[in-house]
């Protein structure tokens, strides 16, 4: 007569087992579904964080390039000031020169000077380089922040995917152990789970990410 099987032996230990299997199946299934639907609602959040990120980005640049373009306007201003001065100095030197040319390289010249005046006001003067300046760092630092922000929730998207394929792993492997009532494949099953749902509650409490 053969021996009896290694599953056969402790029927009262074996039959106590198979009863814990199934309820950490469906323990490990529930918390599955919890951080599958937890992945993806993170994923909607990472989507909205990069359109957020390029409209930051596409702020700064204009601000940027409004900045450089004042900075160009300010030198040729200046390069205008300068013929209007030399022009004034010889209407000033020829005194049958046209006083109507002088007036208006005059009022011309008051024009440039309050606009150059202008850019150089403090930045809370609209329109001022300072002005633009901050604006070009403010959205350039809303930026970068939101870049960290993604990159933080990428670390929670992958420590959810990590416990889902754990929990998956585990409750595959109960499932199987209990189908064949050989707990030797139910052991693993209960080791890889436990790790999934271990990583699981760590974040939670903790926000501690793999």
């Amino acid at each position: 007569m053969s021996n009896p099987s290694y599953n056969n032996k402790n029927p009262r230990h074996l039959t106590k087992f198979f009863l814990a299997v199934p309820l950490f199946v469906i323990a490990v299934s529930i918390l599955a579904v919890y951080s599958t639907i937890a992945a993806s609602e993170h994923g909607i959040k990472k989507d909205d964080m990069h359109t957020h990120a390029i409209v930051h980005l596409v702020k700064s640049n204009d601000w940027l390039n409004d900045y450089e373009e004042q900075k160009l306007g300010e030198i040729i201003l200046q390069s205008q000031i300068d013929n209007l001065n030399i022009t004034l100095q010889n209407n000033n030197s020829n005194p049958l020169g046209a006083n109507t040319t002088q007036k208006q390289a005059i009022n011309y010249l008051n024009k440039y000077r309050l606009y150059i005046d202008t850019l150089h006001a403090d930045k809370s003067v609209e329109g001022s380089l300072a002005n633009l300046k901050t604006k070009e760092q403010i959205e350039q630092r809303e930026y970068e922040k939101t870049l960290s922000d993604i990159s933080e929730t990428s670390k929670v998207i992958m420590t959810y995917e990590l416990v889902t394929i754990l929990l998956i792993v585990g409750a595959g492997l109960a499932g199987t152990s209990e189908v064949t009532k050989n707990r030797l494949v139910g052991y693993p099953g209960f080791v890889v789970g436990g790790v999934g749902i271990t990583i699981l509650l760590l974040f939670l409490f903790t926000g501690r990410t793999v």
